[in-house]
């Protein structure tokens, strides 16, 4: 079956536009800004490259908020793989203070990105959404696909594990 591709021009300028929001939500996921910045890019080029298979009559960001969690999700498991093979430790940070950091000092970034990274992916995810991507909760539940009240309820468990992981930390 052949797919009838959707002219690249006004595509590559909706994925333009969007193209902050992509980064923001995979530094919310990865909490990296070299690493998100690399998979914001990666992301950008799936959805370009799938733009044959984005149905117009739905809502563009979910579609495209479905590509970027993928594409961190499979960074994270490329993480994980060098970790465990010992390779991770050459990986280089980037020089330029991120936005976060311009926020609070640099201690407490360090703490709450350390914090982040020891929730589960869902919490780490359902925080992200909502306190990095500033998305309302029937916003989350249409990416999720999760009722409003589901999304009220992880987020309140998610932030308890949050705060918990930080006073531990201490």
């Amino acid at each position: 079956m052949t797919h009838t591709l959707a002219p690249t021009a006004p595509f590559e300028s909706l994925l333009a536009a969007y193209a902050p929001r992509v980064r923001r939500a995979a530094l919310g996921l990865l909490g990296d800004e070299q690493e998100a910045a690399e998979v914001a890019q990666e992301a950008l080029l799936r959805a370009f490259r799938a733009r044959a298979r984005y149905d117009a009559a739905r809502p563009f960001y979910p579609w495209l908020y479905s590509i970027v969690r993928n594409a961190c999700f499979d960074a994270r498991d490329r993480r994980r793989h060098r970790a465990l093979s010992g390779l991770d430790s050459d990986r280089v940070g980037s020089t330029e203070p991120a936005a976060d950091e311009q926020l609070g000092t640099a201690r407490q970034v360090a703490r709450l990105r350390a914090a982040m990274e020891h929730l589960s992916p869902d919490h780490r995810e359902i925080i992200a959404l909502r306190h990095f991507q500033d998305l309302s909760y029937a916003e989350i539940g249409s990416l999720l696909d999760l009722p409003q009240g589901t999304v009220m309820s992880r987020l309140y468990r998610a932030r308890r594990a949050l705060l918990a992981t930080m006073e531990e930390s201490r």
